[in-house]
């Protein structure tokens, strides 16, 4: 959509994956699949225990307004609260590649 390509990773093992074959940001919510929680990948990558470059871009999501602290504290780029239009998330994430 929006002339970017989207590989859908609802697991921190696809996501880590998909860093190795190369991505250039995330998009992670913070409650991914199967009880797994966003922020210990967003912690992952900023660490440099993933493929992806410790400074890729990342904008984490939530539908609660009170976890965009730890989005922030954790590394995130940017915090989006749900629901957000797409045009507003293409916006943020073309600035953020630019």
């Amino acid at each position: 959509m929006d002339g970017f390509e989207v590989v859908a990773c609802p697991r921190t093992g696809q996501a880590i994956q998909a860093a190795e074959d190369g991505v250039d940001a995330f998009i992670i919510d913070i409650y991914l699949a199967q009880g797994e929680d966003g922020l210990d990948l967003l912690r992952a990558i900023r660490s440099g225990s993933t493929p992806a470059p410790k400074d890729c871009p990342v904008i984490m999501t939530s539908g609660d307004e009170r976890r965009r602290g730890d989005a922030e504290t954790s590394g995130a780029n940017s915090f989006l609260l749900k629901p957000f239009s797409p045009s507003y998330l293409s916006e943020l994430l073309r600035e953020m590649l630019a």
